[in-house]
């Protein structure tokens, strides 16, 4: 059995740390949790069995084979290097991290340089299979559109803090995903997301603000000369975290089942 620590114990890490005993028992189990608030890591280690670390050298010395992110970017531009020189594979979940080009390429040196691997949930979203089907053939062009409430939007730094209209349907952002990623770096993964797995660097992004949205709503649109794709997709909202989607969890149960099984999907 390999032994997983997790970042982060907010609803999503809850929800993970919860069915990865009921549904991969037989090849996972969770050794430890840190989270940002110790007494919040305390209360998810109480309710699964597991250590509640107070730091990140505390959680490596439990020697995990994988570190399961779901602490927000700060996190893993501040820890990523730490868990993969120490010999861990690590799970990301913001991916909005790997959107620096310059950290990208250090954390994936490290990763090389220690024979560990990174990996990119789906999160939200999904069809990376096919998005990177687009990159290997080369030059996609790309674009997603996101729908979300009103109020994810409010204290992005794209809108200087000025909240958003609630009386109708807005476009509140129009541009390329890096612009995006830095104006609201709590609403765009999937879009850092899909334009990794597409290669589509110049990706454009619509970010849309719906009065009447109870779903987060993500269309993806690929081209290429010899194929076409749409895939839309919707999702309840994390409880804690609107901005966020409760599949992100299951997309991390998901991808270790996949790991752990002689049948894989690609």
């Amino acid at each position: 059995m390999k032994k997983i620590a997790v970042l982060g114990c907010g609803a999503l890490s809850q929800t993970f740390c919860m069915n990865v005993s009921r549904l991969l028992e037989d090849d996972y189990f969770i050794t430890a949790v840190l989270a940002k608030h110790h007494e919040h890591a305390v209360d998810l280690s109480m309710k699964i069995g597991s250590f509640a670390c107070h730091n990140l050298r505390e959680l490596l010395s439990l020697r995990p084979d994988i570190v399961v992110e779901f602490a927000g970017v700060e996190a893993v531009e501040k820890y990523a290097e730490d868990i993969l020189s120490s010999g861990c594979d690590l799970v990301i979940a913001s991916v909005g991290a790997l959107d620096d080009k310059d950290f990208r390429e250090h954390i994936i040196k490290v990763a090389k340089d220690h024979e560990r691997h990174i990996y990119v949930t789906s999160g939200a979203i999904g069809g990376m299979d096919i998005m990177s089907t687009f990159a290997a053939y080369g030059n996609p062009e790309v674009s997603i559109v996101s729908v979300k409430p009103p109020q994810v939007y409010d204290n992005s730094p794209y809108l200087a803090n000025k909240p958003v209209r609630r009386d109708q349907e807005v476009v509140v952002f129009e541009g390329d995903v890096h612009a995006a990623i830095r104006g609201f770096p709590r609403n765009v993964n999937v879009s850092v997301a899909t334009a990794l797995a597409s290669h589509a660097h110049d990706m454009k992004v619509k970010l849309i603000s719906d009065p009447s949205a109870t779903r987060n709503t993500h269309t993806v649109t690929l081209h290429n000369p010899i194929m076409d794709a749409q895939l839309t997709f919707s999702a309840e909202p994390d409880h804690e975290n609107e901005r966020a989607s409760m599949s992100a969890a299951w997309s991390v149960i998901a991808l270790l089942k996949n790991l752990s099984s002689p049948l894989s999907f690609f």
